[in-house]
């Protein structure tokens, strides 16, 4: 079954990525602050964690798929897409050298999601349109 997690503490943004991935994943969980994110990855165990990039004051998202990627547990590995409103090079060399598995810019549409996890999530095929 293909789970999507969405780490955004953006209620807008959120609720686009949202709309998007219920397009593509038959379950699809949000959280909207740092705290919950490691609770959520054990208990709703995702195929994909979708995170912002710039999340709350205490931490960003490139320290927080560093902490993911330093888990010892099978977190560790869940593929992350940065969907992020920067769209310079060095934001995604910094987020793939954090642990990244994609990046996609805001705004996220279906397409671009679904492209990016037919490349990271094996057996991956999105629903006909």
């Amino acid at each position: 079954m293909s789970r999507i997690l969405i780490v955004d503490d953006s209620p807008t943004d959120s609720y686009l990525a949202k709309k998007c991935a219920a397009n593509l994943f038959a379950e699809v969980q949000a959280v909207h602050d740092v705290d919950g994110v490691f609770q959520e990855l054990l208990a709703f165990k995702p195929s994909v964690v979708v995170m912002d990039l710039m999340l709350d004051d205490t931490k960003n998202g490139i320290s927080l798929i560093a902490e993911i990627r330093e888990r010892d547990d099978e977190s560790s590995t869940v593929p992350i897409i940065v969907c992020s409103g920067r769209s310079m090079p060095a934001d995604k060399l910094i987020a793939a050298n954090a642990g990244a598995s994609a990046y996609i810019v805001k705004p996220i549409t279906t397409e671009a999601l679904a492209e990016a996890c037919a490349l990271l999530i094996p057996g991956f095929t999105p629903p006909p349109a």
